[in-house]
This record gives structure tokens, C-alpha cells and sequence, in this order.
């Protein structure tokens, strides 16, 4: 794989996870807490730090790629993609675990 190529998929991924970040962001101030279970309080807490784990993790495979660029512009095996889901709570994580 080109590294333009998996650099535009990374950056697209990372613009990706910034946006759901946002607009979580937003959706969460409005909620009152204290109707939440314990559980589904835990649930969102633990997806912000995965969320900002993912995206801080794009942001250094950008800049390895970046810099394999200017070291050596050979091709990639595949990208990495970051996604906002599924976490090992969701429905779609044990499809994925089996």
C-alpha cells in the first residue's frame, strides 16, 4: 500500500474519531447523570479514555508515517484504522472475539 494512501486513511480516521469525540462530548453535558446506572456510567467513562487512547495513538501513526515517508517512501504491508467502535461491551465486539 502506498503511504499517501495510508496516510489519507489515517488522517480521515483520526478527523473521524475528533468529530465523535465532539459531538459525544456534547450528548454526555446534556444528560443527568444521576438517572445513569452505576454500570452505564462506568460504560461511557471507560469509552472516553479508549476514545482519547485511539486518538492520540492516530496521531503518532500519523507521524510514523510521516516519517517513513521521509526516510524511505517504501510501501506498507496495510494501514492501521482506528474506529470509534466496537468496544468489548457492545454487541458487535463478540461477533468480532469468536
Amino acid at each position: 500500500m502506498d503511504i499517501q494512501h495510508a496516510l489519507g486513511v489515517a488522517r480521515g480516521d483520526a478527523a473521524h474519531l475528533s468529530r465523535y469525540m465532539d459531538r459525544r462530548e456534547r450528548f454526555l453535558d446534556m444528560l443527568d447523570w444521576s438517572l445513569l446506572s452505576e454500570s452505564q456510567a462506568r460504560q461511557a467513562s471507560m469509552l472516553d479514555e479508549l476514545l482519547e487512547d485511539d486518538w492520540a495513538a492516530a496521531g503518532r501513526y500519523i507521524d510514523w508515517l510521516i516519517d517513513r515517508q521521509t526516510r524511505d517512501n517504501a510501501p506498507l504491508p496495510g494501514v492501521m484504522r482506528f474506529a470509534p467502535y466496537p468496544r468489548p461491551w457492545h454487541a458487535e465486539w463478540i461477533t468480532l472475539a469468536a
